[in-house]
């Protein structure tokens, strides 16, 4: 397995799956699955498939494959992301409801303060979309940015609630009675995108999709040394010392 040519996504997956931890940087994780691989070479697949069918039992089955994954505590049988997914979609349309909100303001406002408040509106319904994609991805993080975003746009409700419909509260003041009328649903909004954490969080994948993984890691300082033993070029990160595996002939060197 060449772990060069893996995303960070997928590096930290097999990190989950074999019971690592899946913090750091793409080198600092293929450093980890190495040494994990080069202690433990006697090691089941992490992933397993029997028919169902062939199962011990008294009763006849329709034949059908039970797919699951070795993590550190057993066998986990992979669950349906359906949820996930009805989730993303129902906060990618609410963005877009909210987006075509802050629009109508954009091009018929007069130059009052629901006008001044449009492309704010436009930014927190885009970020409503973009959390809502990751959810239908399956991505943790997207529970994580649909949750921040409502708590700002409750937030904006709560601030420029008043007797003018704006785009980024749509409750008139009546004595402040719909300011809790904001909160309940800001509450109910977080409810909602915290439900894929009940049901699939085992099988929500970490971090981000690979083109902001690129980004955020483009800054990180490595330096490259050649294998002690192949002579193999190796992106080791500035300051970590310690041993490495050589992805080429899996030999381990001392940095």
């Amino acid at each position: 397995m060449s772990y060069d040519e893996m995303t960070l996504i997928d590096l930290k997956t097999l990190c989950k799956d074999r019971g690592l931890k899946v913090s750091g940087n793409k080198q600092e994780v293929i450093i980890r699955l190495m040494e994990f691989d080069e202690s433990s070479q006697d090691n089941q697949p992490t992933t397993f498939g029997t028919q169902v069918a062939n199962m011990p039992g008294s009763m006849p089955v329709t034949p059908q494959v039970v797919y699951g994954k070795m993590s550190s505590q057993g066998i986990v049988i992979s669950r349906d992301t359906g949820t996930t997914s009805t989730v993303g979609n129902v906060i990618i349309l609410y963005g877009v409801f909210r987006m075509f909100w802050a629009l109508g303001f954009a091009a018929f406002g007069d130059g009052s303060l629901g006008w001044l408040l449009a492309p704010v509106a436009f930014i927190v319904a885009s970020m409503f979309i973009y959390s809502g994609i990751l959810l239908v991805q399956n991505y943790r993080n997207g529970v994580y940015t649909t949750i921040a975003t409502f708590i700002l746009s409750g937030s904006l409700s709560i601030i420029f609630s008043g007797q003018n419909l704006n785009p980024v509260s749509i409750s008139l003041s009546d004595g402040g009675m719909m300011i809790p009328f904001s909160m309940m649903c800001t509450l109910l909004g977080i409810g909602v995108a915290a439900i894929p954490l009940l049901f699939t969080d085992d099988e929500m994948k970490e971090g981000w999709p690979p083109a902001i993984e690129r980004l955020l890691n483009r800054g990180d300082d490595k330096t490259q040394i050649e294998c002690q033993h192949c002579g193999h070029a190796l992106l080791v990160p500035v300051g970590y010392s310690g041993r490495i595996s050589c992805p080429k002939c899996q030999k381990q060197s001392t940095v």
